[in-house]
């Protein structure tokens, strides 16, 4: 099975465009059976997002095409409507990709995501050894996007530098890979990713886990977070007065059985 949870979903839905994702849903397609994820991204919040339709699915039968949301988040202090009910319907995966080290860190302790991505080859976000180990505990996946090493010769050795440390403060945990293209060129196979693996200094059982085995256990994480929302949903908290009401009632019938007692 072959994965790749961020394929952006082009802003403007021309007809070049939409043929320029095709190209590398083909490319992908090629290989084996997949499931891949058409990435929206979105500077303002959750409620921005809409639904997406499959690319040409006739044309990938063996390819299950998720919806993932990508917010950009800058201030931690915004509400980006993160927790809102549009997450449990057209969105299969939530991601946040956060602009400063502190949002970084908010990301990993607070907000109720399944990744953080970051953007290793511009900006120096990521987090510190406590806050990473955080996200790794609650279960939260962080991406290393590939594409972004060869897009800019200038930037390969900043990308390198900032996933060696992502793998030093998550210990190699709770990693996996993106490819994050624009072009069908810029795709990837698992046996280029493990090299890849290799030289970010990842152990075998750590590269395994980043191009194989997270991929579901992320699946089932984003699944377990839509369903713990809507059994929220559905379960509201039962109101303080009608909970007194019930509470009376009982005393009423204790009181009553007392009497007949005597």
């Amino acid at each position: 099975m072959y994965y790749d949870f961020n394929i952006p979903y082009p802003s403007n839905q021309t007809k070049e465009e939409l043929e320029r994702v095709e190209k590398i849903l083909e490319r992908i397609h090629s290989n084996q059976k997949s499931i891949i994820a058409l990435n929206v991204s979105s500077k303002t919040g959750i409620l921005d997002v809409k639904p997406v339709s499959p690319i040409s699915p006739n044309l990938f039968p063996n390819m299950k095409q998720l919806t993932r949301a990508t917010i950009e988040i800058d201030d931690h202090k915004k509400n980006y409507q993160l927790s809102s009910n549009t997450t449990s319907s057209h969105i299969d995966i939530l991601a946040v990709r956060p602009s400063t080290v502190d949002v970084c860190k908010h990301a990993c302790q607070n907000l109720e995501i399944d990744i953080i991505s970051l953007d290793l080859a511009n900006t120096k976000t990521s987090p510190n050894f406590a806050a990473a180990q955080v996200a790794v505990s609650r279960g939260i996946f962080f991406e290393i996007c590939y594409a972004q090493s060869f897009r800019n010769a200038s930037k390969k050795s900043a990308f390198f530098s900032s996933v060696k440390r992502l793998v030093e403060v998550t210990r190699g945990h709770n990693l996996f890979f993106s490819s994050e293209a624009l072009r069908a060129l810029e795709i990837r196979k698992p046996a280029d990713l493990r090299i890849l693996g290799a030289l970010f200094g990842m152990t075998q059982d750590q590269i395994e886990a980043a191009v194989t085995l997270n991929y579901a256990k992320l699946l089932k994480k984003a699944e377990t977070r839509k369903s713990t929302y809507n059994a929220a949903i559905r379960n509201p908290e039962v109101p303080i007065n009608e909970s007194k009401r019930k509470n009376e009632n009982q005393v009423e019938k204790k009181n009553k059985k007392l009497k007949k007692g005597k």
